[in-house]
């Protein structure tokens, strides 16, 4: 793998966030695209690099606060036979340099004129509501990530039920908190247009993708969460909300500063919520792309 050929692999993950061998759930393989390898190309390339060029990769990756990390069939449900999975994810224990910007949230969730704190709150509930159809609902812990296949909901199931949380809100009247009022503005289909940019946005970081077979026509689009999202979601709970677990038990450990609100972060155009509170003791764990042991070939050396 040339210098040129790293930077088409780069691209292709920074679009797409993971490559497999042989996609799941029925997704056809990736064609090549003007300027974008094929998804056969990209996975051949990770394959056959040398332990010089799989270092540069890392190193290159790293000075972007990223991590390519791979997994096998038998790691997670839904990894084919045969297949491999390479997904692109942030580094906890990096910071994310300024490139990775929120503006695709705002620019996705904005309809008028709201500020950029207005357009977090709309995220931040959205993001929340996701999480509760995704995890509350199924008693399930961000630590299940092998469950990820049966956390699947309906376009209309999220906007429901953030009508419900804004039927709560004005509930409360006064005692509202002053953030959360500003969702109380909504006006027309602002409900429904705001839940399909944002899913469109879950889907563009690849946390979320289609249900190509329901049985339930009129529940509209289906949606499961991905590997990676479940995958992300595990990160995002164990190394940037402990200290929220912390502050609850009464154990805040001083070098760990409290923020008033999430930071949103994006790399590229692949929205991801993230905070900036310290990486937990123990590591999570999890398969290195580079772990030689990992990058041994099956015995049946196959590079399909």
């Amino acid at each position: 793998m040339n210098m040129t050929e790293m930077g088409e692999v780069v691209a292709y993950l920074l679009r797409y966030r993971t490559a497999e061998r042989q996609p799941s759930g029925g997704r056809k393989r990736r064609a090549a695209r003007e300027g974008q390898l094929s998804e056969r190309d990209v996975c051949a390339l990770i394959d056959d690099a040398l332990d010089t060029e799989r270092e540069a990769l890392r190193d290159f990756l790293g000075g972007q606060g990223m991590r390519l990390r791979v997994f096998e069939p038998g790691d997670y449900p839904g990894i084919a036979p045969g297949s491999r999975l390479y997904a692109l994810m942030p580094d906890p224990e990096l910071e994310q340099p300024p490139l990775y910007t929120r503006d695709p949230i705002f620019d996705a969730l904005r309809l008028r004129q709201e500020s950029r704190a207005e357009l977090a709150q709309w995220y931040l509930q959205l993001w929340l509501l996701l999480h509760t159809l995704l995890y509350t609902r199924l008693n399930r812990a961000l630590s299940d990530v092998s469950r990820y296949q049966e956390a699947t909901f309906a376009t209309s199931e999220l906007s429901e039920l953030l009508r419900e949380q804004l039927e709560s809100l004005r509930a409360l009247g006064d005692t509202a908190p002053d953030a959360s009022r500003v969702l109380l503005d909504e006006r027309g289909e602002d409900i429904s247009r705001r839940v399909k940019a944002f899913i469109e946005l879950q889907v563009r970081a690849g946390h979320l993708e289609a249900v190509r077979e329901t049985s339930d026509e009129e529940a509209g689009d289906v949606w499961q969460q991905s590997l990676l999202g479940a995958l992300e979601a595990e990160q995002v709970g164990v190394h940037h909300l402990s200290h929220l677990v912390e502050l609850m038990s009464g154990q805040v450990r001083d070098d760990i500063p409290l923020r008033d609100e999430p930071v949103m972060n994006g790399a590229v155009d692949d929205p991801v919520v993230q905070d900036e509170a310290e990486r937990a003791d123990e590591p999570l764990d999890e398969t290195d792309l580079f772990d030689q042991q990992d990058l041994q070939e099956d015995a049946t050396g196959d590079r399909a």
